[in-house]
């Protein structure tokens, strides 16, 4: 089911919205949830609150420790680099997939997000980020393998407020777009292998760039989610 088909009030819209704050950074890593807030934006009741933290928690994006309540998660390097070790093993098994399913149709969308990302300083950075996520993901959910998409989702959400602030804090965009339009020119020319190259190539330097940005610029990225809150 697609984010837009929730309908509203329900857990699994909860849920959707929750999420999405999460993950642009709204309620950053560390941030204590107070229900009362929570039901006050999304405008629910506790009950399918509850139920929606329950299923982020079990996509790992929420944390309950016992007499202190509810936190966003947040990562260590470790945890990052792990992420990272599971993506480099997992997401290239996508290319040949995506590429027997790809239509042209796709295609041209793929490349349309590649150009609008071009153009961050016109569209700014929140927009940027939603559109890349959406580049990679829509790909991958084109594999027809819903589990596997499912499980690379969860760690692409987890990780989504680190490649932000990394992203944008270092303006890494002409390296990431380098690596978007060759993801499109293999789809365009059917070939897996380039893509599954391509797809390590943006893992490896995601990996290095925030690696880079976490040893220098710590206090900034904590600066960075409270000024994006």
């Amino acid at each position: 089911m697609s984010p837009a088909s929730h309908k509203p009030g329900t857990k699994d819209d909860v849920a959707s919205q929750l999420r999405t704050t999460i993950v642009e950074g709204v309620y950053p890593p560390g941030h204590r949830l107070v229900q009362e807030e929570l039901a006050d934006r999304f405008g629910v009741s506790r009950i399918p609150l509850r139920e929606a933290i329950r299923t982020l928690e079990g996509e790992g994006l929420l944390r309950s420790e016992p007499g202190r309540g509810t936190y966003v998660t947040a990562l260590d390097i470790e945890e990052i680099d792990e992420i990272y070790d599971l993506r480099r093993l997992i997401e290239p098994s996508f290319a040949g997939h995506v590429t027997e399913r790809v239509s042209r149709r796709d295609i041209a969308r793929f490349e349309a997000m590649a150009t609008e990302m071009d153009g961050v300083s016109e569209i700014g950075a929140a927009a940027w980020s939603r559109t890349n996520l959406a580049f990679h993901l829509d790909m991958y959910r084109l594999s027809g393998l819903p589990l596997r998409y499912e499980f690379i989702s969860q760690m692409y959400h987890r990780l989504e407020p680190y490649s932000r602030f990394y992203v944008h804090g270092t303006c890494a965009y002409d390296r990431v777009q380098d690596e978007h339009k060759a993801m499109v020119q293999a789809l365009a020319d059917g070939d897996a292998n380039a893509l599954a190259e391509q797809i390590l190539a943006h893992i490896d330097g995601g990996q290095t760039g925030l690696h880079h940005a976490w040893e220098n610029s710590a206090d900034e990225m904590r600066l960075y989610w409270r000024s994006h809150a």
